[in-house]
C-alpha cells in the first residue's frame, strides 16, 4: 500500500512548487557544452567536473570514485564499393571489440536473409545482413553475431531497421556480457573484425546489388578496445530518521558515440541534479536516505560504471538499498504521455507517481527491458524507469528509448528535440517516485500485482510445454508461487490493520523488512539466471521473464528421444529447484511476518 501522511504530502506538494525550468534550461545549455561525451574522453572529466561544482553549489558533499572498465570506443568506418562499380557508402562503425586497422578489410560480399543467419556458409565473406531478425526487437546481436564469427565471415555490413526515419543510423552495440568481461564469460565477447551499419535508405539498393552477385568492398572500422580508468560521481542526502535505508537514484552521463545525446542523457543528469537541488534542501525531513549516482561507461563499457557499483558496494545495496530509479531520457520533445509502468512491486507506487506528477492514467505494464543499467537484479533490488513518451503517431518503433524520438543514438540528436515544459513533467513524476520510496512509513510495495503477472507468464509456460509434460513440469514452481499470490494479499490485508491501528514504528519496521526482503527472493529468480554477486547474461537481461528456466520452451521443441533433450532436462531440473526455492524462502518470510505482527 502507499501510506504518506498529510505533513508528508504537504512537504511534496511544497518541492513540486520548487521545480524551476530557467534553473534547468541553464543546466541544459551548460552541459550540452561538453558532449558528445564518449567514455575515457576529457569531455567526460569536463562534464563530472560540472556536475559535481553544480552538486556543491546545492549543499551535497559529491565524491569522484575512480574504477577500471573495458571499454571499446568506436572512432571512425568506411565502406568502398571496389566491383561492379566504384563509390563509398555512409556508414557507421559498431561498438564492439574488433577492429580493422586503416587499411581495412577486402572481400566478396554475400547477402543473407535473417531466416539463414546463422545457417548459411559465410567462411570467408563479407556478410551483408539486415538488423531486424525475426522474433526478436533488439535485431541482429549477440548470440547471432558470435555465431557468424565462429563460421569465418571477414566482415559485417548491417542494414539499419529504421523504415520510420530511413536516413538515419543508430548507434549499435554489442552486449554480449554486461559490464567488464570475466575470465569465465570473455569468449562470449565476439571479436568480429568489422561491423558496420548503413540507413535503412542506402541498404535498400545495395541490398538488390549484392543479390545479383559479383559485388567486392573494402570495410575499415577502427575501434579502440582496452581497460581504461573511469570517474564515477556519487553523492547522498542522508536521512533523518532511518539514514542506512537508501533509495539509489542514478544515470548515464556518457553519451551515444557521435551524438550529442540530448536527452540521452544529457537531460536525465540534470533531472538528477534538480532532484538533487530540491531535496537537499529539505534533507531535515527526509526519512530515508537518496544516494545519487553518474554512471559512465553506460554506452560503450557495457554498463561499466553500474556493475561497477553493484561490486563494490553490494553489501551497502543487498542490505541498504531499498530501490533503484534510473533516470534516461527524460524531456523528449513531443513526449506527452507514459506508454506503461513496470512489472514488479513497485508497480502500484509508478502508477500513483504518474498519475499525481503528470495527471497520466497508465494501464498498461511491461516487462522490464534490457535499458536502463538494470545491473543489480541479481542482489534483489527492486529497478525502475519512469519517462515520458512520444504518442503512438509519433513514436518510432525501431527505437530504444529517447522518448520514442527517431534521433535516439543519432548524430541528429540536438537541442531542438528536447522541451524543457516536457522534462518538468517528468521531473515532478521522479519526485514523487523518490519522495515516496524515501518518506513512505512502510515502503509502498505491493506484491499481489506483481505476483498475478508472475503467475501468469508461468501458466503460460507450463501451457507451452505440455507435450513433455510427463519428462518436465513446472508444477512445484507453480504451488509455490499460488501460495505466494495468497500470501501477498494477506500481507496488504495485515498492512492496512496496522496503519488503522497505527502500530508502533517496531511493528513497521518489521514489515518493512518483510518487503524489502521478499523483493530480494523474488526478484532474482523472475529477472535473472546469475548468482546474487553476478550479472545476467546480456541475451536474457531485462527482456526474458524466469531466464533461469526459460529454456523450457526449447526443451518443448525438441525429441525426447535423443541425448540433447535429457542434458537440457538436468539443466531444466536443477534450475527449477532454485526458482521454486525463491517462492519458497519469500512465502516462509511474509508468514513469519504475519504471525509475528499478529
Amino acid at each position: 500500500m502507499i501510506w504518506l501522511t498529510e505533513e508528508d504530502a504537504k512537504l511534496l506538494a511544497e518541492m513540486e512548487a520548487e521545480i524551476s525550468k530557467p534553473i534547468m534550461k541553464e543546466n541544459w545549455e551548460r552541459f550540452m557544452e561538453y558532449t558528445p561525451i564518449h567514455s575515457g574522453s576529457e569531455e567526460e572529466v569536463e562534464a563530472i567536473g560540472f556536475l559535481r561544482a553544480k552538486l556543491e553549489e546545492y549543499g551535497l558533499e559529491p565524491e569522484v570514485l575512480h574504477y577500471q572498465a573495458y571499454i571499446s570506443d568506436p572512432k571512425w568506418a568506411k565502406l568502398e564499393l571496389l566491383e561492379p562499380l566504384a563509390m563509398e557508402v555512409k556508414c557507421t562503425p559498431y561498438r564492439q571489440v574488433g577492429t580493422t586497422g586503416p587499411d581495412g578489410i577486402e572481400g566478396e560480399v554475400i547477402y543473407i536473409a535473417p531466416e539463414n543467419i546463422g545457417v548459411a556458409d559465410c567462411r570467408g565473406k563479407i556478410v551483408l545482413a539486415d538488423q531486424k531478425m525475426a522474433g526478436d526487437w533488439m535485431g541482429l546481436r549477440d548470440g547471432l553475431l558470435l555465431r557468424l564469427q565462429e563460421m569465418g565471415l571477414k566482415a559485417l555490413i548491417v542494414i539499419e531497421q529504421d523504415s520510420y526515419k530511413p536516413d538515419v543510423v543508430h548507434q549499435r552495440a554489442d552486449f554480449s556480457v554486461s559490464g567488464n568481461p570475466t575470465s569465465d564469460n570473455i569468449q562470449l565477447v565476439q571479436t568480429i573484425p568489422a561491423i558496420i551499419h548503413v540507413t535503412y535508405k542506402d541498404g535498400e539498393p545495395l541490398r538488390a546489388l549484392v543479390k545479383q552477385g559479383g559485388v567486392r568492398a573494402r570495410v575499415t572500422s577502427i575501434v579502440e578496445t582496452g581497460w581504461k580508468t573511469l570517474p564515477l560521481l556519487v553523492a547522498e542526502i542522508r536521512g533523518a530518521r532511518d539514514p542506512d535505508k537508501f533509495i539509489l537514484v542514478n544515470g548515464h552521463v556518457d553519451t551515444p558515440p557521435f551524438s550529442h545525446g540530448v536527452v540521452d542523457n544529457a537531460t536525465g543528469d540534470f533531472a538528477i541534479l534538480e532532484l538533487a537541488r530540491i531535496l537537499n534542501g529539505h534533507r531535515y525531513r527526509l526519512n530515508r536516505s537518496i544516494r545519487i549516482a553518474f554512471w559512465t561507461g553506460h554506452e560503450i563499457g557495457r554498463y561499466a560504471g553500474s556493475t561497477y557499483y553493484n561490486d563494490a558496494f553490494w553489501h551497502d545495496l543487498r542490505y541498504g538499498c531499498v530501490g533503484s530509479y534510473n533516470i534516461d531520457s527524460p524531456g523528449s520533445e513531443g513526449a506527452d504521455t507514459f506508454r506503461a509502468c513496470p512489472i514488479s512491486e513497485v508497480q502500484e507506487v509508478t502508477v500513483e507517481s504518474i498519475r499525481s506528477g503528470a495527471g497520466v492514467e497508465v494501464e498498461n505494464f511491461r516487462w522490464p527491458t534490457r535499458a536502463g543499467d538494470g545491473s543489480f537484479w541479481g542482489t534483489g533490488i527492486p529497478h525502475v524507469s519512469l519517462t515520458s513518451s512520444r504518442p503512438k503517431e509519433l513514436y518510432d518503433p525501431h527505437v530504444n528509448y529517447s522518448g520514442g524520438g527517431w534521433w535516439w543514438h543519432t548524430s541528429q540528436a540536438t537541442m531542438e528535440h528536447g522541451d524543457v515544459d516536457v522534462l518538468a513533467m517528468d521531473v515532478r513524476v521522479e519526485l514523487n517516485y523518490i519522495f515516496r520510496m524515501a518518506n513512505c512509513p512502510i515502503l509502498p510495495l505491493n506484491f499481489v500485482p506483481y505476483a498475478d503477472h508472475l503467475l501468469k507468464m508461468l501458466h503460460g509456460m507450463q501451457e507451452q510445454s505440455e507435450n513433455v509434460r510427463s519428462h518436465f513440469t513446472l508444477e512445484p514452481v507453480l504451488k509455490r508461487a499460488q501460495e505466494f499470490r495468497r500470501l501477498a494479499w494477506r500481507l496488504e490485508q495485515t498492512t492496512d490493520a496496522v496503519v488503522q491501528r497505527k502500530a508502533s514504528r517496531e511493528v513497521i519496521e518489521v514489515l518493512n523488512q518483510c518487503y524489502m526482503w521478499v523483493g530480494r527472493c523474488i526478484n532474482p529468480i523472475a529477472h535473472t539466471n546469475a548468482g546474487p554477486t553476478e550479472q545476467v547474461s546480456m541475451e536474457a537481461f531485462g527482456a526474458t521473464p524466469f531466464p533461469r528456466i526459460h529454456e523450457t520452451y526449447r526443451l518443448a521443441d525438441m525429441d525426447p528421444g535423443t541425448p540433447e533433450f535429457w542434458f537440457l532436462r538436468t539443466k531444466l531440473l536443477r534450475q527449477r529447484n532454485a526458482v521454486e526455492d525463491g517462492f519458497y524462502q519469500a512465502n516462509e518470510l511474509i508468514k513469519n511476518t504475519i504471525r509475528k505482527i499478529e
